[in-house]
């Protein structure tokens, strides 16, 4: 279900759940939406701050001495769709004016390989097939250290972005805001 509230369409989802990655404690955005550090997701990695204005890029998770590193998100309905959205601003934060390039999972699947100096997101909408879901990044190469800067999870009602199999799932390539000064 969803409510129209002054200027924003608001939907109703069964579980909710935004990760500030690198923060700690919990807080409320402008929209109100509750976002919680990451400490009950991941136990390893490092965390830095970085300069920008958007809450959810001012820290990040980076991954020095591992290959792979990956969020468990625990308690998600299996067979029913969720959204992963994973964000990104490197912000600088190692001081080498270089962002690194990086795998992206969902779940052991090949998600992207990344490697931007702006902010960007990733997204998929699948169902998983246990009953959590992990995103991990991964190393390419010994001197490309991944980081990540957001993970937000999603679960869809039954019906919303129902393919044909069970196997499905959507990534998204563009999302485009038409008319909008300052979309992120």
């Amino acid at each position: 279900s969803c409510i129209l509230t002054g200027e924003f369409l608001v939907f109703f989802f069964p579980v909710v759940l935004n990760i500030d990655c690198g923060a700690t404690g919990t807080r409320s955005d402008s929209l109100g939406m509750k976002w919680v550090g990451d400490d009950g997701y991941i136990n390893t990695g490092q965390t830095a701050k970085v300069n920008t204005d958007y809450q959810e890029y001012q820290t990040l998770r980076y991954f020095p001495s591992q290959k792979k590193s990956c969020y468990v998100i625990p308690g998600v309905a299996t067979g029913r769709k969720h959204m992963v959205r994973a964000s990104f601003f490197y912000g600088n934060y190692d001081g080498k004016s270089s962002p690194p390039s990086f795998d992206l999972q969902f779940d052991g699947n090949h998600w992207d390989r990344t490697s931007s100096d702006g902010p960007y997101h990733w997204e998929v909408i699948y169902a998983p097939k246990r009953d959590n879901i992990s995103v991990c990044v991964a190393q390419t190469s010994p001197d490309q250290i991944p980081f990540i800067s957001a993970l937000v999870i999603r679960e869809f009602k039954q019906g919303m972005y129902e393919t044909d199999g069970t196997e499905d799932f959507l990534l998204t390539w563009r999302r485009t805001a038409l008319g909008s000064e300052n979309f992120v």
